[in-house]
């Protein structure tokens, strides 16, 4: 993999988009393919990048998801935490302690994972995993108005991980989010900027 492959996979698997809120996506992909490739976009929010041939064979379609799993702001406590539903699934033993970033209308708001700690529970309680229900982000908020007024936090608000790109010592593996369906945006960038000379 080339120095352009990997800032392509880097660019894509850090940039923000859970169900329904995939515009920064969509902005990197069109950025990579506008110039050589005709771009439109549906009601839903999907791009299609067409690129036409001079040849009478079949069209391909190289298909691929922008959207990540994440979770979605149900409530906001009146302590100013936030309460949230999963967007996709997710297992609850891997969710705390985990950096996240609300997309709201004023911009984005990063917290953490959390739940009432290991010493506040009984030892019945600390044996089992902690259940997505009872986990809150804690944005630094100390209140339900602060946490709306202040910051702008809404229910409806997307929650995605924040979670840098990486290249491990083993330099095959990459360490990163959202490859599901990211590594498919980069393939078909880069099959279309391998192909622009093509006709």
């Amino acid at each position: 993999m080339n120095k352009e492959q990997l800032a392509l996979l880097k660019e894509l698997s850090e940039t923000h988009g859970a169900p329904g809120n995939e515009g920064a996506v969509r902005d990197v992909i069109a950025r990579h393919l506008s110039r050589f490739t005709d771009i439109q976009t549906d009601r839903l929010g999907s791009i299609i990048c067409a690129k036409k041939g001079t040849g009478s064979g079949p069209r391909i379609m190289l298909p691929g998801h922008m959207d990540e799993i994440g979770f979605m702001v149900s409530a906001v406590t009146k302590k100013g935490f936030v309460r949230f539903a999963p967007l996709g699934g997710w297992w609850s033993q891997v969710m705390l302690a985990q950096k996240v970033r609300i997309e709201t209308t004023r911009g984005p708001v990063v917290g953490i994972t959390c739940s009432i700690p290991p010493h506040a529970l009984s030892e019945e309680e600390r044996k089992k995993p902690v259940d997505i229900k009872n986990m809150r982000i804690d944005v630094g908020a100390s209140s339900d108005k602060e946490a709306a007024n202040r910051f702008g936090i809404r229910p409806g608000d997307t929650i995605t991980p924040v979670f840098d790109f990486e290249v491990m010592r083993n330099r095959k593996m990459l360490l990163g989010k959202a490859w599901d369906d990211r590594v498919g945006c980069a393939l078909f960038i880069d099959v279309l900027k391998r192909l622009k000379r093509v006709k």
